[in-house]
Parts: C-alpha cells; sequence; structure tokens
C-alpha cells in the first residue's frame, strides 16, 4: 500500500522525487564544485606558505625569479579554475596530479633526512589529492569539456 502522495519513481530532469521528500541532483554536483573550488584555494595558499621554504636561504639571481614565476601561474591557473574558464579546470588538476605523483614516492625518504620538510610535502601532497579527487567527482555528471565546446546550443556529446 502507498499512502505517499504521488507515485514513487516519478522522474523529473535533474531531480529524483521519492514520497515526499526531493532531492536535486545538482545539489550533489555542486558539493564537489565547492569542494574543488575549496581545494584549489587551500592549493594556492599552501604554495604561498610554502615558497620561503623552497629557497630554504639559498637565494640567487636565478632561483628567486623561477619560484615566483612557478607560484604566480599556479596562483592563476587556480584562480581562472575558480572562475571556470575554459579548461583551466583540467589543467589545474593535471598539475596538481603531476606534482603528487612526482612527490609523493619520495615521502618516505625525505621523512629520514628533515621532519619538518617531510610534513610541508605530506600536507602539500594530501591538498592537491583532494583537489583531483573534487575535480574527479565534480566532473562525474558534468561534461565540463562538452559544456566548453558548446556550438549554437549544441555540445559535443549531443546526437548529430
Amino acid at each position: 500500500m502507498n499512502y505517499s502522495v504521488g507515485n514513487l519513481t516519478k522522474r523529473v530532469p535533474d531531480r529524483h522525487d521519492v514520497s515526499e521528500v526531493s532531492v536535486n541532483a545538482d545539489y550533489l554536483t555542486s558539493r564537489w564544485e565547492h569542494r574543488f573550488k575549496v581545494s584549489v584555494i587551500g592549493v594556492c595558499c599552501w604554495t604561498l606558505i610554502e615558497a620561503p621554504l623552497e629557497l630554504s636561504g639559498s637565494i640567487n639571481s636565478t632561483s628567486l625569479p623561477a619560484m615566483l614565476v612557478s607560484k604566480l601561474l599556479i596562483c592563476l591557473i587556480g584562480f581562472a579554475a575558480i572562475a571556470d574558464l575554459r579548461l583551466t579546470r583540467h589543467v589545474f588538476a593535471f598539475i596538481c596530479a603531476a606534482s603528487v605523483l612526482a612527490v609523493a614516492p619520495a615521502l618516505p625518504l625525505e621523512y629520514t633526512h628533515s621532519i619538518a620538510f617531510a610534513i610541508v610535502s605530506t600536507v602539500e601532497c594530501l591538498g592537491k589529492a583532494a583537489c583531483v579527487v573534487a575535480f574527479a567527482k565534480a566532473s562525474w555528471k558534468r561534461d565540463s569539456v562538452g559544456d566548453g565546446l558548446n556550438v549554437g546550443g549544441r555540445t559535443a556529446s549531443d546526437p548529430k
């Protein structure tokens, strides 16, 4: 016996109704979008925090400008990803994934040399890994590449 109002399997685009409980399917995507944006802000802030540690007293004419340009680029790409400019989310997630794959295998060795630097690198890896996971989850339902290739109201995933 069904004592609720309406059909239990009633489907409306982007909404799923079960009894009188309604869940917006876009809400789940927007939660991961929010988590991605927060993790991008965290990665950019941590990048700026660890900048003095990367120099660690060896400031010369090439290391300082190289470090400043790299920090500026990652922050610019990060803020462009938050603004959802074309493909910047993918670029930022790729940079984070490449960084995690480069740094994570060396973490055990880094703990033997300097615990302080190892903790900084661990926090960096965790933040960037969280960013990659949030990007993957946010992109699961949202076809951001297809949205970016929208031509005349049609997307790349539309049937011809």
